[in-house]
């Protein structure tokens, strides 16, 4: 659910202290570059921040009922204009839309939004056309940029732009979350907790996509001598969009190496994992999931992909 208040944004003080003193003071940059790991609130607080901007009732506590609060709930208000990778990049096409987004005055508040994410997708014509709109932009106009690294923007970009920098939070943090705001079980919310890289929003897609339970199948087919039951594992997974695959190739990853961790080191191993352990050499296994994803890249068939991920992974015959 949309978090429509910048105090209830999970462990991002700074971030939030920043919004909260320049609404006080109506002293709003032009551009935000928001940079920070994925999944630790970066967009979660760029619409928090729009609802304080856009609510009829009361700006300093959202009251997420009003007309401007229901259309921003559903991403529908007319002042915010949404710039998202058109498949693997943003566009120069995209980015020329903002000019005849922003020479218009606001139509039913005091401000229109350009939301970029990730910023770091834009190519380099993009990226320069976008240089164009940040030089003198109007007065009502306010841009975020949302990036994992702004190193890999523009220097004139980041320049233009107010950094505000997220951090990643502890597993104590997800964990409590996870349990008291989603009901997650215990073993659930710190095997998430421990995988996820401080990451809520990961832990979150992860569980959501069902991977853990997508990790024991795999694992169990991994383990069997059933061809069958091999390539009906391979089939199902196929089937997963772009996302899901690279999040079951990140949890497949972990789970390796946390096997070798606690073979060799004895190290803690997450509770929701398979009870089996990898067994095999993980170097050789990691290298596997690269070839793996490298082959998919090219569009080699899905199902035969996974299914010789499962042969090579395992260290089986075909």
């Amino acid at each position: 659910m949309r978090v429509t208040n910048l105090k209830h944004i999970l462990k991002q003080e700074h971030a939030v202290n920043l919004f909260q003193l320049a609404l006080k003071k109506r002293r709003l940059s032009h551009a935000y570059l928001f940079t920070g790991p994925e999944g630790v609130g970066k967009e979660t607080t760029a619409w928090a921040f729009m609802f304080h901007l856009f609510c009829e009732k009361n700006s300093e506590d959202p009251c997420g009922g009003c007309k401007s609060c229901k259309k921003l709930l559903k991403e529908l208000h007319p002042d915010v204009l949404k710039i998202y990778p058109e498949k693997r990049e943003i566009t120069i096409d995209q980015i020329r839309s903002i000019n005849s987004f922003i020479k218009y005055p606001p139509l039913e508040g005091n401000y229109r939004i350009v939301l970029i994410k990730p910023a770091e997708k834009m190519n380099l014509q993009a990226s320069n056309a976008l240089l164009k709109s940040l030089e003198e932009p109007p007065s009502y106009v306010i841009f975020i940029l949302i990036t994992e690294n702004f190193t890999q923007l523009l220097p004139t970009i980041v320049s233009r732009s107010q950094v505000v920098r997220f951090r990643t939070l502890s597993s104590e943090v997800i964990k409590n979350f996870l349990m008291k705001k989603l009901s997650y079980e215990d073993k659930i919310a710190e095997t998430l907790a421990e995988i996820s890289q401080g990451s809520l929003g990961k832990a979150i897609e992860i569980m959501e996509r069902g991977l853990i339970e997508e990790l024991h199948a795999f694992v169990n087919a991994g383990f069997c001598s059933d061809q069958i039951f091999k390539f009906k594992i391979a089939e199902r997974v196929a089937s997963f969009e772009l996302r899901t695959w690279e999040l079951f190739f990140y949890v497949l990853s972990v789970w390796i190496w946390k096997s070798y961790l606690k073979k060799k080191y004895n190290l803690p191993y997450p509770s929701a994992f398979p009870q089996e352990l990898f067994n095999q050499n993980p170097f050789t296994a990691l290298k596997v999931i690269y070839e793996a994803k490298i082959a998919l890249e090219h569009y080699v068939n899905p199902e035969l992909v996974f299914y010789w991920l499962l042969i090579k992974i395992f260290n089986q015959e075909a």
